[in-house]
C-alpha cells in the first residue's frame, strides 16, 4: 500500500497588519500559546512565498494540536477592497468559542467586525449552534461557531 501524500494538516495562516495587537488577541484574547516566533528575510520569504521585496515577522499560536501563523509582511502590500467570502480562493478560519458575544467584542477591539448578526442552526447536527463570520479591517475572514451550552 502506497503511505498517503499528505501526512498532517500543518498549520491555517492569517496575514496581519500588526503582529504585536494579533498576538494580544490570539493569546491574551483568545486562550491560544504563543509556540515560537521567527522571522524571514527579503530572499527567503521571495523563495517561498513568491512575495518579492518584503521580509515577514511572524509567530505561530497554538491551540490543542490546532497552529496558526500570524505574518506581517514589511512592507505591507495594501488590502484589496470589498473582499468576500464567495470569492473563489478564499480562506477562512474557524473557532468555536464558549462565549459567543464575548468573543465578538473582544475581536471588534482588534478591528474585526460581523458581516451580519449571528444565525442559530435549528435543523441538523449543529442545531442551537450559534455561527458568524467576521472581516478584519485590512481583510481576512473568521468563523466563530458557537455550539448550545448543556445543562
Amino acid at each position: 500500500m502506497t503511505p498517503p501524500l499528505v501526512l498532517d494538516f500543518a498549520h491555517a495562516g492569517l496575514t496581519v497588519s500588526d503582529l504585536d495587537d494579533a498576538l494580544v488577541l490570539w493569546c491574551s484574547g483568545l486562550g491560544f500559546t504563543l509556540e515560537r516566533t521567527f522571522t524571514l528575510d527579503a530572499h527567503t520569504t521571495a523563495a517561498t512565498t513568491g512575495v518579492t521585496g518584503a521580509s515577514i515577522r511572524a509567530a505561530t499560536v497554538v491551540l490543542g494540536d490546532r497552529r496558526v501563523e500570524l505574518l506581517q509582511y514589511d512592507p505591507p502590500r495594501a488590502a484589496r477592497a470589498g473582499g468576500s467570502p464567495a470569492e473563489t480562493g478564499t480562506v477562512h478560519i474557524a473557532l468555536t468559542v464558549s462565549d459567543l458575544d464575548r468573543v465578538l467584542d473582544l475581536c471588534a477591539a482588534h478591528g474585526w467586525r460581523p458581516v451580519g448578526r449571528p444565525h442559530e442552526m435549528t435543523s441538523g447536527a449543529r442545531t442551537g449552534t450559534r455561527i458568524i463570520y467576521l472581516e478584519g479591517e485590512l481583510g481576512g475572514f473568521l468563523e466563530l461557531i458557537a455550539p448550545p451550552q448543556l445543562p
